[in-house]
């Protein structure tokens, strides 16, 4: 057996979805013992799939007390089969989004929106002999390096490079079928037929000899390399909500597709299918979960090209809800009416730890116990920590602009002319905004 068979990260509509949380029927907790109990300092608490607690405690925060142990329910390991499917039209991505992942089991999509393109997989059955596949994190040899692009890109302040880029990074990872292999060592074409775990995984990188690394074996997060350093938000929106949300974001698009250039660079966003929860902080219905990856500068204080462009829209307009190990402060700002069943949490959590030993400052303001995420000061804005209010919150020469298609966003914009947040000259509006005429 493999425990779960789908991963933290999954994507999945069918049976308990694709979250690990769903699948947990146990939990072994430690908790402060109340006041006046024969025990002095604490208590095991034993949770079965039978008691309504369980339902706070597989999606805690940390905060009810110190897990122990958990235990899953298992499903037989199962073989795999798995082919992309590029598609060079996204004309009916905004409809085809809400049914796709209710037709394959596993079903994702990787959308490249400057180019107008979607590539979806999903789980078909495989009666084949079972062989290894996975899929390697280092960045394809014969394909330009994403974060040397971008930082040519800041330093000239043009899309042009970048959106040169994406355009051929992404036909060189279909080539080489995006780092699957069929055998273990190569690609030789679809589909890809392999054990879950292994189709699911991602970090081959990792499995490279010691003398090999010296060349491309290095993952790119390894800190004797200058590799990645990108924002990685992800929000979930519900799948109610989101083919009106895909229509509002090709509006944005559709106004300056060289605003888009960075996320196509890192392989597009990609959206995952989350099912509707019993955790009370989980997913309160079936949805969709964007995973938007694009550059961050090195140099304190210089804002993201074209930042925000997606988040605020998300968060604000649709009720989106912010992974919890991902976003930067401004996400988590007022979210607590997301979660319907929060009131259930919190009443858990108050017998669990009424003094709170295991909350944080972080948890209390998440929670909406107490503070607030948000920083209101100078240069709030660059770094997320705020949504600003005032051109102070962004670097000299900006200013907090309103938007167009979605007129409650408040985003970066230059004065024309004006300085980047670097010091280099720019020439147009558009620098740090999503579109030719404003910002989101």
């Amino acid at each position: 057996v493999h425990v779960c068979s789908k991963v933290a990260v999954g994507t999945s509509l069918m049976g308990k979805g694709g979250a690990v949380h769903e699948y947990v029927v146990g939990v072994r907790i430690v908790t402060p013992a109340p006041p006046g109990s024969e025990r002095r300092f604490a208590v095991v608490r034993e949770i079965g799939s039978h008691d309504p607690d369980l339902n706070a405690a597989k999606v805690s925060l940390g905060v009810l007390g110190v897990i122990s142990q958990v235990t899953l329910q298992l499903e037989p390991l199962f073989k795999r089969s798995l082919t992309f499917l590029k598609n060079d039209s996204d004309a009916d991505l905004a409809e085809m989004v809400t049914v796709w992942g209710r037709h394959h089991e596993f079903g994702d999509i990787s959308w490249l929106p400057a180019q107008g393109k979607r590539w979806c997989s999903g789980r078909t059955t495989a009666s084949t002999s079972p062989r290894r596949a996975t899929v390697p994190t280092t960045s394809s040899p014969s394909a330009p390096s994403p974060r040397q692009t971008s930082s040519a890109s800041e330093r000239k302040g043009s899309d042009d490079a970048i959106c040169r880029a994406s355009r051929v990074l992404s036909p060189v990872f279909k080539e080489e079928g995006f780092g699957f292999t069929n055998d273990g060592e190569s690609f030789t074409g679809y589909p890809v037929v392999g054990y879950q775990h292994s189709i699911q995984a991602s970090g081959a990188c990792q499995d490279v000899l010691e003398e090999e690394e010296e060349h491309d074996g290095l993952c790119p997060w390894d800190p004797r390399v200058h590799g990645t350093f990108l924002h990685n938000p992800a929000i979930s929106v519900a799948l109610s909500n989101a083919t009106a949300f895909l229509k509002d974001v090709m509006r944005l698009r559709d106004r300056n597709r060289k605003a888009f250039c960075g996320i196509d660079l890192y392989m597009g966003i990609l959206f995952r299918y989350v099912t509707g929860s019993t955790a009370y902080l989980g997913e309160a219905e079936d949805s969709i979960v964007l995973d938007i990856a694009y550059y961050r500068s090195r140099v304190e204080g210089r804002s993201a090209v074209h930042a925000d462009v997606l988040e605020q829209m998300a968060l604000y307009k649709y009720g989106g809800r912010p992974h919890r190990g991902k976003n930067r402060n401004y996400a988590f700002n007022d979210t607590v009416g997301r979660y319907p069943r929060l009131g259930e949490f919190l009443e858990v959590k108050a017998r669990f730890d009424p003094d709170g030993v295991f909350s944080s400052e972080w948890s209390d303001q998440v929670l909406g116990i107490e503070g607030s995420p948000i920083s209101m000061v100078p240069g709030c804005a660059v770094e997320g920590l705020c949504t600003c209010t005032d051109d102070v919150h962004f670097a000299p020469g900006y200013v907090c602009s309103t938007g167009t298609v979605y007129p409650d966003a408040r985003v970066c914009s230059a004065v024309q002319p004006a300085p980047r947040c670097d010091g280099a000259a720019v020439n147009s509006i558009s620098h740090l905004s999503p579109m030719l005429a404003g910002p989101t």
